[in-house]
């Protein structure tokens, strides 16, 4: 295996974690620990390291080496209203555009989402929210616009994205699968304006979960 294809193994490894939040945000990550889980030389892992850096997950601090990026409020609420304005176009364009394989391909996710029930424990949130990502994702290919499809890949893996399931309650993530089934009835009705108001709902709703609490201090 070149030190390429071990360099990008590592990086796609590392940048999953991360996401997942095992890496929180400010944590460090060493070059000795990664080669020594990886069981590689350092040079696949300096390589990783920089591609993280250079695609926003990590930063190179002097005396510290490469940590986690950390978010700030203004920061996050940007994603946020990014988010908003495109998944929400994107529902529009997967309402009309939909395959009856994609809609069925969503409903066997939303249903996994929801085998557990609302649980907000550490392990359901992990997985749910790996689902979740995935239920995103196909509801972007839906869409068939591969610009717009482009512009949310970026947005959708930013780390905070996944912080959000883990500060759920019960109610919180009730309502988020319910949104999430009220989008597979607008695509399922072909209606356009219908998905675009749920997927809005839906991703505000998530930033009020994520902010909210920050947002009196920033008001």
């Amino acid at each position: 295996m070149s030190m390429e294809t071990v360099a990008a193994r590592i990086y796609g490894a590392i940048k999953e974690q991360i996401i997942d939040g095992r890496y929180p945000p400010g944590g460090r990550i060493t070059e000795q620990q990664v080669a020594a889980e990886f069981n590689t030389s350092r040079t696949p892992v300096r390589e990783a390291m920089r591609q993280l850096v250079a695609d926003g997950f990590a930063r190179f601090k002097p005396n510290s080496g490469t940590v986690v990026r950390e978010w700030s409020f203004e920061e996050m609420r940007q994603i946020f209203e990014v988010r908003v304005f495109i998944e929400s176009e994107i529902a529009g364009h997967a309402a009309t555009r939909i395959t009856p394989e994609e809609l069925a391909e969503l409903t066997r996710i939303q249903d996994e989402i929801e085998l557990n029930g609302p649980d907000i424990g550490t392990e359901n949130t992990a997985r749910i929210g790996r689902l979740n990502r995935e239920f995103h994702r196909i509801v972007a290919e839906a869409s068939h616009n591969e610009r717009l499809v482009s512009m949310l890949a970026s947005a959708i893996e930013v780390p905070i994205v996944q912080q959000t399931f883990r500060q759920y309650t019960t109610k919180r993530l009730a309502r988020s699968f319910g949104h999430h089934r009220e989008l597979l009835d607008a695509f399922a009705a072909h209606d356009s304006a219908w998905a675009k108001s749920v997927m809005s709902s839906h991703i505000h709703s998530a930033k009020q979960t994520l902010l909210g609490e920050k947002q009196h201090g920033h008001a």
